[in-house]
């Protein structure tokens, strides 16, 4: 499910590795500065084209941009785990624990 925060979150931390406030992020793209800062709370809806934008101004790929799951917390990736392990047959379920077996030795 999309979630204008969590794509805020991501669009803010990608502008701060880049060392820019929102206002030089906006004049780079094109954009509002106010209406950035709106996005990165999440209280604003953007396009795709604006999007675009702000992934040229930074550097970017759209793509970059919309992995806005790069940020879980502990228990979001938990139950993003849980979920995962629930929905895999048998195989799948062997193939993924042998994996965390493997990563977490």
């Amino acid at each position: 499910m999309f979630d204008p925060k969590k794509l805020g979150r991501r669009l803010k931390s990608l502008r701060l590795k880049k060392g820019l406030s929102q206002d030089k992020l906006g004049e780079l793209a094109g954009l509002n500065g106010k209406f950035l800062g709106e996005v990165e709370r999440g209280n604003a809806n953007i396009s795709i084209l604006n999007l675009s934008k702000l992934a040229d101004g930074l550097g970017v790929t759209l793509l970059d941009i919309l992995a806005v799951n790069h940020e879980q917390n502990r228990s979001e990736l938990i139950s993003d785990l849980r979920q995962l392990i629930e929905n895999a047959d048998d195989q799948q379920l062997k193939i993924i624990h042998r994996l965390i077996e493997a990563v977490t030795r």
